[in-house]
């Protein structure tokens, strides 16, 4: 396997573990005691994993962005592998909206339209958000390659830094604080491409980078988890100004995570568990939210909160491996099932 091929496949398992986490934990956050265990926990656990779908984006930065494909050749085969998921796991979550939340028998024809309508919209389940966002930097990904490949170290260093700027004057809580300068250019998610083509492609010049990379990311995780505790202090709404995707810590934090891993994989060979696991992350991400919202309560009725957390996020990962890898084996299957 190539070097840069092991520490991708590294990163992408543990975004996707990640994610899983965030998503078995953060039920915990919604009953605000600051300081009870549990709430302490999960904050923690949110503060470290928060800069999964951040990652997924760099490296999808690190990977495309180097093709010398023409724009219609780059949407033929990549858009495609997006759409068709994006419509059967919308008509999926629909269904299992509709079956584990709603008396699907007593709602009138209107307001079950009405419901898909807003579902369809703006996603038929939380998590998928992402393909949202995802086609929109896909559609966008030829132009920006345009811009990069025409651009010095130096340039691109400026946009990453107009960029971290952005996140302060675009952030909506400290909008009274700010100037109105408009960095919408800069702002968003886009930056993380960006990024991921930066830190695939250029290497800093430094003593103790193993050390260093891991210390970054352990500090940004530490404001955030301070942060978000010291903000839901005496609150009754859970404020996640830290947990933002597109946040300076996050963005740090994953940037640090990703040059860690680069650095210390470059004579490694993933294990096998690790090649399933990265062969099956888009599935799992999708897949994820129906079996971990039937295992974390089951499990939790045996453990207590230490062990539910993680104890829900490997069984959800095998199952959704094994949900994907069933769906594949379908006609049509590997078209949709991620």
């Amino acid at each position: 396997m190539e070097e840069k091929n092991t520490y991708i496949v590294y990163l992408r398992v543990i975004a996707t573990i990640f994610v899983v986490l965030i998503h078995a934990s953060t039920g915990f956050l919604y009953r605000i005691d600051t300081q009870a265990f549990d709430w302490n926990y999960a904050n923690w656990i949110n503060a470290a994993t928060r800069c999964s779908v951040p990652i997924f984006v760099i490296i999808s930065g690190a990977l495309l962005i180097p093709k010398e494909e023409s724009t219609w050749t780059f949407y033929k085969k990549r858009i495609p592998k997006l759409l068709y998921p994006f419509i059967f796991w919308t008509i999926i979550y629909l269904i299992y909206y509709f079956y584990k939340f709603t008396k699907f028998e007593l709602l009138s024809a209107e307001k079950i339209w009405s419901i898909s309508q807003d579902k369809i919209l703006h996603g038929a389940n939380a998590h998928l958000w992402y393909l949202y966002m995802i086609i929109g930097l896909y559609l966008a990904l030829p132009f920006l390659r345009k811009i990069l490949i025409q651009s010095s170290r130096r340039e691109i260093e400026i946009f990453l830094a107009l960029w971290l700027l952005s996140m302060f004057f675009m952030s909506k809580p400290l909008y009274s604080f700010m100037p109105k300068f408009d960095l919408t250019f800069f702002s968003g998610y886009i930056g993380y491409l960006v990024l991921g083509y930066y830190l695939s492609n250029y290497d800093f010049k430094f003593k103790n980078k193993k050390l260093i990379y891991p210390l970054i990311y352990i500090l940004m995780v530490v404001i955030a988890a301070l942060g978000t505790q010291i903000l839901n202090t005496d609150v009754k709404k859970l404020n996640t100004f830290f947990y933002n995707y597109v946040f300076a810590t996050t963005a740090i934090a994953a940037g640090a995570l990703f040059v860690w891993i680069k650095e210390i994989s470059k004579q490694n060979k993933a294990p096998e568990w690790v090649l399933l696991i990265d062969k099956y992350s888009f599935g799992i991400y999708l897949a994820h939210i129906i079996p971990l919202n039937f295992l974390h309560p089951l499990i939790s009725t045996f453990v207590g909160t230490a062990w539910v957390i993680p104890l829900a996020t490997i069984s959800t990962i095998i199952i959704s491996i094994l949900i994907t890898f069933i769906l594949r084996k379908l006609p049509f299957g590997k078209y949709v099932s991620g």
